[in-house]
């Protein structure tokens, strides 16, 4: 059985020109890529490296410069039987998501007759000084600052400090940090925190209009409208879910019925060259976060994640999965006259841009000009799968799931309710 393609070409290559700088599985790459320091990653690392190496020297084909149809026989991709159900949403999975919202984002009561608690909400004004010195130090200064008291979200002693503590009062705390606190200049240092309490907030599991409110969400003010805004994101999921289970089937058993011959070696750089380019995007997004990433790192992880103890062949079979796929795409939309013309990827091009926010381009046509004509044709491509696919959809005999695969569906619309809960936080 071939992968499931995890993301299709063109959307990695937005998100890579996009970006001005430059799931769960990218996770465990990362986790698998610490764990890479081993002796045994290392030693394999180094013929990863050979592989990511010079791609640009590479000799490449595109799709269009190619018959499809030498390199795969086309399996059956009309109706397909497809086991698939839409989850409808109810009031009772609202009302849950709700509950799940209160529950990671309680209300606040405000209280005014007593002194701080174990468990409270408060919002405080704070100046941190050496204690020998009597020097402010850097980061230890904020105004109207929230803090859950027990959270131990600060230093040892800091929220035990304020229990006790009134509203308007104003309370000295002598503290150390701990001596492996990770800013080094302020490790093991003995220091004061002047602190001032401005107000104290119980939890509260009652929905009000104020706490449905409190989200800033764009339409939101009220608890009606939040349970409104609600049914739509999980409606939402539910046919995000629902289409995502189509199309792996639907790829499933047209790649299961199809037969794949040896793809020419020019096609295979291109998908390598492109595979590599979404590598170095997800290392990006992971510089942002200080943790310091290579291509190879993330393959390396990936492969031991799947334990696979040859990233190289890990990373061969990725990439040659990845190009039959899109071999088989171009097949099929070969046989259904499926054409994607320059005007409908100018007009993805143009529309990705708009939607996309902040880029870091000065306008569209600056962001166009960074579009080689290779990319071009990788957009055209990506363009290309999603109607394919769309088409096979369209044309799929779609059937209710019945025993085993009704609990499946429900539990799939479970995890996405939990999800989107996830998500609401």
């Amino acid at each position: 059985m071939k992968k499931k393609v995890l993301v299709l070409l063109m959307g990695a290559m937005m998100l890579a020109s996009l970006s001005a700088c430059g799931s769960k599985s990218k996770d465990k790459a990362a986790e698998g890529a610490s764990d890479g320091a081993s002796a045994d990653a290392a030693a394999t690392e180094s013929s990863v490296l050979d592989s990511l190496r010079d791609l640009d020297k590479l000799e490449v084909k595109t799709l269009s410069e190619i018959n499809p149809e030498d390199y795969v026989t086309v399996g059956e991709y009309k109706g397909i039987t497809v086991e698939a159900e839409l989850h409808e949403v109810t009031d009772e999975d609202v009302e849950n998501y709700l509950k799940n919202m209160i529950e990671q984002s309680p209300a606040r009561v405000e209280i005014t007759d007593r002194a701080v608690q174990n468990g409270d909400i408060v919002n405080i004004d704070y100046e941190g000084k050496f204690a020998d010195s009597g020097e402010k130090f850097e980061g230890g200064t904020a105004q109207g600052a929230d803090l859950e008291i027990g959270s131990g979200m600060f230093i040892p002693g800091f929220e035990d400090g304020l229990v006790g503590v009134k509203t308007g009062e104003t309370k000295d705390l002598d503290l150390t940090f701990p001596e492996e606190y990770q800013a080094t200049d302020l490790a093991g240092k003995k220091v004061v925190f002047s602190v001032k309490v401005n107000k104290i907030y119980e939890k509260s599991t009652e929905m009000t209009d104020e706490w449905a409110a409190s989200f800033e969400i764009e339409g939101v003010g009220n608890l009606d409208q939040l349970r409104e805004n609600s049914k739509k994101d999980l409606t939402q999921e539910a046919e995000d879910s629902y289409k995502e289970q189509l199309e792996s089937t639907v790829l499933t058993k047209v790649n299961e019925t199809s037969e794949f011959k040896e793809i020419p070696q020019e096609v295979y750089n291109r998908f390598l060259i492109y595979e590599n380019k979404q590598l170095e995007y997800e290392c990006q997004m992971y510089a942002m976060y200080g943790q310091v990433m290579t291509p190879s790192d993330l393959v390396v992880g990936m492969a031991q994640q799947e334990g696979n103890s040859d990233p190289d062949a890990f990373l061969k079979d990725a990439v040659t999965d990845i190009a039959q796929q899109y071999i088989l795409f171009a097949a099929i939309a070969k046989k259904e006259n499926i054409v994607i013309s320059d005007e409908d990827v100018e007009n993805y091009l143009k529309e990705s841009y708009d939607k996309a926010g902040q880029t870091g381009f000065a306008s569209y046509d600056e962001f166009r000009k960074t579009i080689e004509k290779s990319d071009f044709e990788a957009y055209r491509e990506g363009l290309m799968a999603n109607k394919v696919i769309d088409m096979m959809i369209e044309n799929a005999n779609i059937v209710a799931p019945s025993g085993d695969a009704n609990a499946s569906a429900e539990q799939s619309a479970a995890d996405d309710n939990a999800d989107a809960e996830k998500s609401a936080e």
